[in-house]
């Protein structure tokens, strides 16, 4: 199904409804249809330093969001693709702020608007990533105040009174545990009341700092893959899948942070003994402390770039022969996880950003639906709204959402599904030609015909023969799935 077929159904829905309904839901929808036209909305929540405006700079190739304490990381931040680059600072009176990025481009460490006046603020930049995407930095939870916490909450409940400002996908910073609140956050996330609650296609785990995890006796990322793959086993229902990566390490090579000068540096470290600079790494103390051929300050500076891990990586790749700044970066790009980690959000968002917008943009209709139900004479508008949302909910474009809820569940393992099955049924759903989904000898009419039949009858055959309730509601889908294929193939 076209993407664009499947924003304009909803988008003309709420066109044909706004004008029936009273503020503030008539704002809100309108809002939603601009929110239809625009990139994907991508959430960076976490931890207080748990490395999302790290993890956000290395996505972005650039440091833009500071990453110390600042006034920048207490509110929500917004960065979005725009031409001129500058910082519109929206208030929670209800007016805006414009300001222009501090030198170098990033973010200032103090605004020009009381932090306690700023509802967010939203960074234009001339960055080609945020063409496809739109990166959305979030306070950290678990802050001393609780206000820059409950901010990142609101952002990314599901059931948020500003629906239309809300994430379409949150890619999730976790550390070596995962505690009460950030399990809260998520299920906040997925929505919890039973009627709306979605699959965690749409959530992404991301281990960021796996480069501190070895206890001495393991190499650090070994124990890091091991932990990802426990994490994504333990939160399945919350979380697509888990990813460890080198935040410090990913963010100075993608964001060109590491210079010509740093690397004389750390070639002269490398020429150290082996064992000299293996005693070297036990520690940051030691480290700093340790009688070397470059200056205290310099190593310093080396730590807060890279860390223990990433030296020890950009040390034993100049002594294997890499040469200049530009052949390192490559190479700790290589070693910090950072390629794994945009290869998930591109297979996991990107690639289906149309129908994670739809459903999450059918979630807030269907919510405002609701608005004020028990609390005073029906509104009529809502109800024909609740009416036709379900109607389009079961309408055949929409069916790549149900596509994409049962692909999750298999890649999760909450659905189990024979391996030849399985195999088809990923291939009937990825984007091709009805031939190719059909796995048909040729595209000749009849042979395509032919191919959807025969898959219709063995899931049909294997839901009637022993299917789990599960399976079967699988079945159900991907019979669905052939039997829409039938008039392309005819």
């Amino acid at each position: 199904m076209p993407a664009s077929e499947l924003i304009e159904r909803v988008a003309q829905l709420i066109e044909q409804n706004a004008g029936r309904a009273s503020e503030p839901t008539r704002s809100e929808m309108i809002a939603l249809e601009q929110r239809l036209r625009e990139p994907l909305r991508i959430a960076v929540a976490g931890r207080v330093k748990a490395g999302k405006s790290t993890l956000v700079n290395a996505l972005l190739g650039q440091r833009v969001a500071p990453t110390d304490v600042s006034e920048c990381t207490r509110v929500v931040t917004w960065f979005k693709y725009g031409h001129p680059e500058r910082l519109v600072i929206n208030l929670r009176s209800g007016g805006e702020h414009v300001s222009q990025l501090a030198a170098g481009g990033t973010l200032p460490r103090e605004l020009e608007v009381p932090v306690e006046q700023v509802a967010s603020v939203h960074a234009y930049l001339a960055n080609t990533t945020l063409r496809s995407m739109t990166l959305i930095d979030t306070p950290g939870l678990g802050s001393v105040h609780d206000d820059y916490s409950r901010a990142t909450r609101d952002l990314i409940a599901a059931d948020s009174a500003g629906a239309a400002s809300t994430a379409d996908a949150i890619v999730f910073l976790m550390g070596g545990a995962m505690m009460a609140d950030e399990l809260e956050t998520l299920q906040l996330f997925k929505g919890g009341d039973g009627e709306t609650e979605s699959s965690a296609a749409n959530a992404v785990g991301v281990l960021s700092r796996a480069d501190q995890l070895g206890d001495g006796t393991r190499d650090s990322w070994e124990v890091a893959v091991e932990l990802a793959g426990r994490y994504a086993g333990t939160f399945r229902n919350e979380l697509a899948t888990v990813v460890p990566v080198a935040g410090l390490v990913a963010e100075a090579a993608e964001a060109a942070l590491l210079t010509e000068r740093d690397v004389r540096e750390l070639s002269r470290l490398a020429q150290l003994d082996s064992k000299v600079l293996s005693r070297m790494l036990w520690s940051a103390d030691r480290f700093s402390s340790t009688d070397a051929p470059v200056p205290a300050e310099t190593r310093e500076r080396l730590l807060e770039l890279l860390d223990l891990y990433g030296i020890g990586a950009a040390t034993r790749a100049l002594s294997d022969g890499v040469s200049g700044a530009i052949s390192l970066r490559q190479s700790l790009a290589s070693v910090s996880g950072i390629a794994e980690v945009k290869q998930t959000l591109a297979s996991h968002f990107h690639e289906q950003d149309h129908v994670l917008k739809v459903r999450s943009a059918l979630d807030v209709l269907r919510r405002l639906s609701y608005r004020g139900v028990g609390d005073g004479p029906r509104d009529p508008g809502l109800e024909r709204l609740r009416g036709e949302v379900e109607k389009l909910t079961l309408d055949p474009v929409m069916h790549p959402i149900a596509e994409l809820e049962v692909a999750h569940d298999c890649n999760v393992g909450r659905l189990e599904l024979p391996p030849e099955m399985l195999e088809e049924m990923r291939v009937l759903f990825a984007p091709g030609t009805p031939r190719a989904r059909l796995g048909a000898p040729s595209g000749d009419p009849e042979a395509l015909r032919e191919a959807a039949i025969s898959g219709m009858r063995r899931w049909r055959s294997f839901k009637v023969t022993g299917a789990t309730p599960a399976q079967s509601r699988a079945c159900d889908v991907v019979m669905r799935s052939f039997q829409l294929l039938l008039p392309a193939a005819t």
